[in-house]
């Protein structure tokens, strides 16, 4: 841990805030998931457990270690409880810019004068967001990653040198890589690789060139990877895909046509409820996804 940083407070119990506070709390950071939605929390034990046992092959920590990772972790809808004693917040609510906004504001007003506020927004910029905080010299972009070992950080353009540091630092407290961006970008560096390997992938199967377990297998040969695209994005839930999609269609890096046939495959899933590892079923079912099965890449 680092001295600046002690308590953490994720806004948003969904895939991001599960698997970020674990990762936190592995390092010793007290964590609190805070999310308006009880149903939303009451799966959080559920969820983090199957996430532990991932991360525990993955060997981001071992098993012995996480009971006690699970023990700085608590839970709440009470958003004045969960900011009160934070030194870092961290926001993973739905991909809106105008909902994001008014969390931001809400938050500035709630949060202690100490604590920096920080988004884990994957499309949008920092500064469609940090208008809307006086804080704005301890406000930035916190991206985390999932278990890759890098985290983008951009700050704003009011983010102080000593926000900057204190978030480097932070971040490789946790034996993660700051990504530092010298100019902010939508989607970051990641992500921005990431659209157009899922994109590329979505149009495969849309247009029917192959079923979508040929395209896993395909990537899984070819980079030697336990995961293909489609798997990937059930990890990160097909509607955030989907929200992901829309905002490139915005800034018009995708064009209409193409926005309207991801829409047409993808909302079906979504009205379902099958939106990947979180709800149990997305384009494989969980807990146990075929794409782990040892036959998987032969398979016919």
């Amino acid at each position: 841990m680092i001295p600046e940083i002690r308590k953490i407070c994720f806004i948003g119990a969904g895939t991001q805030g599960c698997i970020n506070s674990l990762i936190c709390s592995a390092y010793g950071y007290e964590s609190v998931l805070y999310d308006q939605s009880q149903t939303a929390l009451q799966q959080v034990a559920e969820r983090q457990q199957a996430m532990g046992r991932s991360m525990i092959r993955q060997g981001v920590f071992d098993r012995k270690a996480f009971d006690q990772i699970l023990s700085r972790i608590s839970v709440t809808t009470d958003l004045m409880s969960a900011v009160e004693t934070a030194d870092l917040l961290n926001e993973s609510i739905h991909e809106n810019l105008e909902l994001k906004r008014k969390v931001h504001k809400e938050l500035d007003a709630l949060c202690p004068e100490k604590t920096i506020l920080t988004t884990n927004t994957s499309s949008l910029l920092v500064s469609e967001l940090e208008d809307t905080v006086e804080r704005g010299d301890r406000f930035a972009a916190l991206h985390f990653n999932g278990t890759f070992p890098f985290i983008d950080l951009v700050p704003g353009p009011r983010t102080s040198d000593g926000t900057v540091h204190i978030l480097s630092t932070f971040i490789r407290s946790l034996d993660m890589r700051p990504m530092l961006l010298k100019k902010e970008k939508d989607g970051y560096l990641g992500n921005s690789l990431f659209i157009s390997f899922l994109t590329t992938a979505l149009l495969l199967v849309i247009d029917g060139h192959a079923d979508l377990e040929d395209v896993d297998r395909t990537w899984m040969m070819i980079q030697n990877s336990p995961i293909g695209p489609f798997a990937q994005m059930d990890n990160v839930g097909l509607n955030v895909v989907l929200d992901i999609i829309g905002e490139q269609a915005r800034r018009s890096r995708i064009d209409d046509t193409q926005y309207q046939k991801f829409a047409a495959y993808l909302d079906p899933f979504i009205k379902r409820g099958d939106l990947g590892v979180k709800n149990g079923r997305g384009f494989y079912q969980y807990p146990k996804p075929a794409y782990r099965d040892s036959g998987f890449l032969m398979k016919e």
